[in-house]
């Protein structure tokens, strides 16, 4: 059983950066053959961004 925690929010976003957000989506789904929500792709989008900070390749 998955042990993770969920927060639920309801939250805008400008309208560029919810284009890129549904970009990315599209383009994973394509490259994995699986079907997304929306909350999924912030969590993988927000981890890999984890991964490169934590790796020193971002100046954030």
């Amino acid at each position: 059983m998955n042990d993770l925690k969920f927060v639920f929010r309801n939250f805008s976003l400008p309208v560029p950066t919810f284009d890129h957000l549904k970009h990315f989506q599209r383009e994973y789904e394509r490259q994995h053959n699986v079907k997304l929500t929306n909350s999924q792709v912030l969590a993988i989008m927000l981890r890999q961004h984890q991964e490169l900070v934590a790796g020193g390749n971002c100046d954030d």
